[in-house]
């Protein structure tokens, strides 16, 4: 069975990023996926000391204990990710900011301890309208993921949300598109 993990990192309490991440999971859910969601933004992840203990020995991930520590074996256990961020003042959330730089640990001596065949999309919400100005935040989104050998599939994009309010039902559809496409 394909498991899809579904990553928010948005605290906002009526979150457009959260709802579009759910209807993905949802029609992953539909396609026979296991799925998970997870609320980064609610979590404690701090950020990359830059100790490099996580580059000492290839079978050990990053020795700090918090609230990322379970998530490095979720990651793995995962064969599709959806990552999502809000922009705040031209860029993703800092809560996702830290889980990225953390996915760092992954990189060991001998190089990614990332599970291979993993496939990664990013969901991408803003109140400007025009949907290309953050197409750099989707990349960053699912950069440090790609770099572990994952492959990215299309992001989604959608300009002039400013609440989950504003969510139109094609961009729901187009969220549970994505979800279904991640469960193949």
């Amino acid at each position: 069975m394909t498991k899809v993990l579904g990553i928010c990192g948005s605290a906002a309490p009526k979150s457009s990023t959260k709802k579009l991440i759910e209807a993905a999971l949802d029609a992953a859910k539909t396609a026979g996926a296991e799925v998970e969601f997870i609320d980064a933004a609610k979590m404690n992840i701090h950020g990359c000391k830059g100790c490099l203990a996580c580059k000492a020995d290839q079978a050990k991930l990053c020795t700090q204990k918090d609230d990322m520590t379970p998530l490095y074996a979720k990651i793995n256990a995962a064969d599709a990710i959806i990552i999502g961020s809000p922009i705040y003042f031209g860029e993703n959330t800092g809560q996702i900011k830290c889980f990225i730089d953390r996915l760092y640990a992954f990189i060991g001596p001998e190089g990614s301890r990332m599970k291979p065949g993993i496939k990664t999309a990013a969901i991408i919400t803003q109140g400007y309208d025009d949907e290309k100005a953050y197409v750099q935040c989707a990349n960053t989104l699912v950069g440090g993921f790609s770099h572990l050998g994952a492959t990215a599939v299309e992001p989604l994009i959608v300009g002039s949300l400013h609440t989950a309010d504003d969510l139109k039902p094609e961009t729901i559809a187009a969220a549970k598109t994505l979800g279904k496409k991640l469960a193949e």
